[in-house]
Parts: C-alpha cells; structure tokens; sequence
C-alpha cells in the first residue's frame, strides 16, 4: 500500500500515515454501513452508554463552535461511530451536502486539571473555521473540471477540511491520476537521455535515485467543490 499526505496548495506530496482512497458517488454503499449509524439529532442514542453519549456531545459542541449553526450540524452531519478504549478514543462522523459525502474523524485526547479530566477534541483543528455550506458545483462538472486538471484519474475521494495556508474548511473533490507504466517509463527515457546530453557521469545517480530509492512519482489533483477551482500537486509514493 502507498501512503501519501497531500500538502494543500504547495504542489507538493509527502509520504507518511497510510490513508485509504474511496471514490463517494452518489447512491453508493457507505463503508461504514455496519457500524452504528445514528443521526446527529440524537435520535437511538439509547445504543450509546453514558461516557459513549459524553463524547459524542462533545465532539458535536467542538464541531458547532468552529462555525456553522446547530441546526446547519444537525441536518448535515451523521454519527457513524463511537470508539471508546484506553488507547483510543475517537467519533466518527460524515458530512453530506449536495450529494457529496466526506467522512470525518474527531480524536479524543484529554488532560487533567486538578481532579478532573477534561476532554480535548481533535476535530476543532482537523476543521478550522468553517461556515453552513449550501452551493457546490454538479458532480459532472467537478469529475469534468478533475479530467481537464490531471488527465484520466482514480481512487476518488471527497475531503472537508483547510486546503490552504488560511485555516478554513473547504470540501474537495481529491483523486490520483492514472498514468500507465508505458507513460513513467517513456518520461524517465526521456529525462535520463536530456541528463545524458548535459554530463554523462551524472546519469547513473539520476537513475538510481529515481528507481530505488525516488520512490514513484504521483499526480495528485483537488477541485474546491465551491468554487471548481482545481489544484495540481506531485507526490512520491513508496511501498
């Protein structure tokens, strides 16, 4: 599997935690359809035990205070599940807007203050500033807008959360570009015989840099699915 981070904006993707891609269409399947899926109303509630219900109170409450309105919250975002261990402490939610679904995780961390230990939510920071989202552009577009950016593409996702140097939450359209071996092999081919033509001895350790250890080159493109803006980044992608 590869692990990739997308650095917003700078054109530029790092290797780090591996993350798994899923193209959200329109009608399909939830991946998270078995687990519990209770609305954020509060309605099954009764399925959470007390400390379940503290969590997801609080995790609601940090999601409200980065922006958007309570009503906005309830009618977009949905419980999908509650994680309570020692080492692991998590709620899940997805947002949905327009046809477009984006799941979002909110890490659970506290600290003490005397007797008492208070819950931090790492959602507050995953998010940013965000505000009641109601225009986005058409699915056709968007997937229009990503082909015109990167070319053929796959591995699909929609994400909401800063995509910029400013911290506020934008919903994008994410995916990888598809570019065959033939397409790589023949731009190595050609990048080796230019570095050829400049200093012949410098050939050995663009080829080895590029093939053991450079890792495989990515393009990686995102369409802001306010504005159809569409950003295009690199990424080197290791085993």
């Amino acid at each position: 599997m590869y692990r990739l981070l997308l650095c917003p904006l700078l054109g530029l993707v790092v290797v780090s935690t591996p993350i798994c891609l899923e193209a959200q269409q329109s009608g399909a399947k939830s991946r998270t359809s078995a687990l519990k899926n209770t609305p954020a109303t509060g309605a099954g509630a009764g399925d959470l035990t007390p400390s379940e219900q503290s969590l997801v109170a609080g995790s609601k409450k940090a999601i409200i205070e980065t922006g958007i309105t309570e009503s906005y919250f309830v009618e977009h975002f949905k419980l999908l599940q509650v994680i309570e261990k020692p080492a692991d402490r998590r709620v899940r939610w997805k947002f949905s807007i327009n046809g477009y679904e984006a799941v979002i995780d909110d890490v659970v961390g506290y600290y003490t203050e005397g007797n008492r230990r208070i819950d931090t939510h790492a959602i507050a920071k995953t998010l940013g500033r965000t505000s009641n989202i109601q225009r986005t552009i058409a699915r056709s577009r968007a997937l229009k807008i990503m082909r015109s950016c990167i070319g053929n593409f796959s591995n699909a996702f929609v994400e909401y959360r800063p995509y910029s140097f400013y911290d506020q939450a934008e919903l994008m359209l994410v995916a990888q570009s598809r570019r065959g071996r033939k397409d790589r092999k023949h731009e190595r081919e050609k990048k080796e015989v230019e570095t050829r033509s400049k200093s012949a001895t410098d050939v050995h350790d663009v080829i080895e840099n590029e093939e053991d250890g450079g890792g495989t080159r990515i393009i990686i493109g995102a369409v802001n699915l306010q504005t159809g803006k569409c950003t295009k980044g690199a990424a080197i992608a290791t085993p």
